[in-house]
C-alpha cells in the first residue's frame, strides 16, 4: 500500500471508480460523526497545572506499592483536563475532548520539593522516560534528596504538526477510534457503510490501482459501502499508518509514581538508610566495650545501645516524608 501522509493535499480527481466516488460522496452532506468537531488552533492549546502531592513514610511504602501513587479519579481528570463549552445562556456548561487522544504540546515542571532523603525516580504519564540513573532505570524525571527547586524545565515537547494536519483533513478520527467511527458494519450482507470523510476512504482512493473497485460503491447521504473482505484487509493498515504518524497521548490515566531512583526497592532503600544511620553509632559501641572494665559494664552498654538503635529504626521507618511536583501542561484534543 502506497504511504498515507497526511501532510498531503486531498487526492486530485482520479481516473478510476474510487476517486469518482469520494468526490461525489465530499458533494452530499456526510453523516460523519468528526464534521461537528473543530479541533482547536495548534497556536492556541488549552492550559493547565496539576499539583501533585505524595506524602508517606519508608515503612508506607514498604508496605504498600499504592501510597508511592498520585492518581485523581477519571472524574477528577475529566473535570480539569476536558475543554469546557457554554450551551445555553443560562449558564449550563457541556466538557469535550477524549483523555485518549490528547495532543500533548509540552508538560514541564514549574516547581518541585522533596523531604526525601534519597533520589526519587519519578514516570509521568505523558513523559517519555529519558533520564538515567546510575542503575540504568529510566525516569521521565529525577528528584534530588532534600530538594526545593522552583526553575521550569521542559520535561517534554511533541512535534504537534502532523497530528493538526491528520485532524483537518480527518476531524475526529485516531487510531482508537477508526474501527467504529463513522463505520457501521452489516455483518449479515458482508459490507460495510463508512462515511466519506473516513481515512479508509482516502486509503482506498489512493491505492485504487491495486484494489478491486467492485468491492465499493456509493450510498445515499454521503456513505460509501466497502465489501467486508477489502475493509477488514485495509483497516489494520491504516490504524498502523495512524498510530506511527499520529503522535496522541492517552491522559485518561494521569499518575505520578515516586521509585528510589538508586535501589531496586523501597526495602533495599531503607536498608542502605538504616546501616547508614547506624555506623557511627556501631563504631561508638566498639569503642565503649573495648573501655568497658567487666562483662556487667558491657551487658549495660550492650542494652543502652540496643535502644538508640532500635530509636534510630523508629525514626527511619516512620518519619513523614513528601515530595510535590507542579506540573505545567499545554495541550489540545484529536477528537471529542
Amino acid at each position: 500500500m502506497r504511504h498515507m501522509s497526511v501532510r498531503s493535499d486531498k487526492p486530485k480527481a482520479m481516473e478510476n471508480a474510487a476517486s469518482m466516488l469520494v468526490d461525489a460522496a465530499a458533494t452530499e452532506s456526510s453523516l460523519g460523526e468528526g464534521n461537528s468537531y473543530c479541533v482547536a488552533s495548534p497556536d492556541n492549546p488549552l492550559k493547565r497545572e496539576l499539583i501533585v502531592s505524595i506524602r508517606s513514610s519508608l515503612n508506607q511504602l514498604c508496605l504498600q506499592k499504592s501510597q508511592a501513587v498520585w492518581q485523581p479519579s477519571s472524574d477528577a481528570l475529566r473535570g480539569a483536563l476536558q475543554q469546557k463549552r457554554f450551551t445555553t445562556l443560562d449558564g449550563s456548561v457541556e466538557t469535550q475532548g477524549d483523555l485518549k487522544s490528547v495532543v500533548l504540546h509540552d508538560l514541564s515542571v514549574n516547581h518541585v520539593t522533596s523531604t526525601f532523603p534519597i533520589s526519587l525516580g519519578a514516570k509521568i504519564t505523558g513523559v517519555d522516560d529519558h533520564t538515567y540513573t546510575s542503575r540504568g532505570t529510566p525516569y521521565s524525571m529525577v528528584v534530588l534528596p532534600k530538594s526545593n527547586s522552583s526553575t521550569p524545565r521542559c520535561l517534554q515537547a511533541d512535534d504537534v504538526s502532523l497530528a493538526y494536519d491528520f485532524a483537518k483533513k480527518f476531524p475526529g478520527y485516531t487510531a482508537e477510534n477508526i474501527s467504529s467511527k463513522g463505520v457501521h458494519e452489516v455483518s449479515q450482507r458482508r459490507f460495510v457503510l463508512v462515511a466519506a470523510d473516513h481515512p479508509i476512504v482516502s486509503a482506498i482512493s489512493e491505492n485504487a490501482d491495486k484494489l478491486q473497485m467492485g468491492e465499493i460503491s456509493m450510498m445515499p447521504e454521503g456513505l460509501i459501502k466497502i465489501g467486508q473482505g477489502l475493509y477488514d484487509s485495509i483497516l489494520p493498515l491504516v490504524r498502523a499508518q495512524v498510530e506511527s504518524q499520529i503522535k496522541v497521548r492517552d491522559m485518561s490515566r494521569t499518575s505520578v509514581s515516586i521509585h528510589p531512583a538508586e535501589f531496586a526497592s523501597w526495602s533495599d532503600a531503607r536498608a542502605d538508610l538504616l546501616l547508614e544511620a547506624k555506623r557511627p553509632l556501631k563504631a561508638q559501641l566498639e569503642t565503649e566495650i573495648s573501655n568497658a572494665v567487666d562483662d556487667t559494664e558491657v551487658q549495660k552498654i550492650r542494652k543502652t545501645f540496643a535502644q538508640r538503635e532500635a530509636k534510630i529504626e523508629q525514626d527511619i521507618d516512620h518519619a513523614p516524608l513528601d515530595v510535590h511536583i507542579s506540573l505545567g501542561m499545554a495541550y489540545n484534543f484529536l477528537s471529542k
